[in-house]
Parts: C-alpha cells; sequence; structure tokens
C-alpha cells in the first residue's frame, strides 16, 4: 500500500514594516524586482505550492525574516514519493506555534516574541 502525505503551499500575505527592506531581502534572496511588484500588487498570492510541511516552512521562514506576512496552507494528500527507509524526525506539533497575525514560528508562548500578539486568544 502506498503511503500519502499532505502538501502544502505558501502563501504571501503582504508586507510587514517596511517595504524597501523587504525588497532588499528578497532580492538578496534571488526574487526580481518585476516579480515582487506583481507579489505586493497582487496579494495574497501563492509563491509555492506541493510542499512537505518541512519545506514550506523553510520557504515561509525565509520569507518573514526578508519581512514578508505568510501563511502556510495545506492543499491535500498526495503519494508519498520518498523511500520507505528515508525517515524524518519532527518536533511534536504542540511544542511550535504559528502567529495568526505575522506568520512567525516559535515555540509554544503565551506572546508571539515577534509582533507581541497574544497567542492565548487564537487557540
Amino acid at each position: 500500500m502506498a503511503r500519502v502525505t499532505k502538501q502544502y503551499r505558501v502563501v504571501f500575505l503582504g508586507v510587514m514594516n517596511d517595504e524597501e527592506a523587504f525588497r532588499n531581502n528578497m532580492v538578496k534572496l534571488g526574487v526580481s524586482y518585476n516579480d515582487l511588484d506583481k507579489y505586493i500588487t497582487n496579494t495574497p498570492v501563492v509563491l509555492k505550492r506541493d510542499l512537505r510541511l518541512a519545506d514550506a516552512r523553510k520557504y515561509a521562514d525565509a520569507i518573514i525574516n526578508a519581512g514578508g506576512l505568510v501563511n502556510i496552507q495545506e492543499t491535500g494528500e498526495f503519494p508519498e514519493t520518498r523511500s520507505p527507509t528515508e525517515r524524518t524526525i519532527t518536533s511534536p506539533r504542540q511544542d511550535f506555534v504559528l502567529c495568526p497575525n505575522c506568520g512567525f514560528k516559535q515555540e509554544k508562548e503565551d506572546f508571539c516574541v515577534r509582533c507581541g500578539f497574544d497567542l492565548t486568544s487564537s487557540l
């Protein structure tokens, strides 16, 4: 029986604070100015799709660190393409929380360390 894995997409929601700093940081990551204009103008925009959760988190973290707001969304289940002997070790889901205000992933706390959002009110 083939295993299935959930797939995710990364959705860009906008810029946190300084748009110029965000643009410069994203260019350093290899994104063109033309693409950035499209993303910012047409938010929300799906930036990446069909990712494993770990890959979606890495991608989202890079955008958040550049100053962007993102959301990771589950898109469905698909047959797993990795070999059955390959294993991934992940932390239990309850150890981390994704801030619904800014999208920052952090260890479970009462408040977001990035934007100060009260995470206990969203549980």
